[in-house]
């Protein structure tokens, strides 16, 4: 099995419960901005929406994952 490599370019890195995982801000098609999270193996991609004022920052992406892992 090949797994493809995740460009790093553009991302910010980020350690969580001893995995890395990357993010990055892009908009979608219809031109709202969402907060992409993907592991480094490509296992998990999560797409979320937010409020434009708030500060986005590690601590806010740490809390995004933790919802996501509790909730499963």
């Amino acid at each position: 099995m090949v797994i493809e490599l995740l460009s790093e370019k553009g991302k910010r890195k980020l350690e969580y419960q001893g995995r890395i995982y990357y993010w990055y801000i892009k908009k979608d098609a219809d031109d709202v901005p969402k907060i992409c999270i993907i592991s480094d193996d490509k296992k998990l991609q999560l797409k979320h929406g937010f409020d434009r004022e708030m500060i986005i920052g590690p601590a806010y992406i740490k809390g995004l994952l933790q919802r996501h892992f509790t909730e499963i």
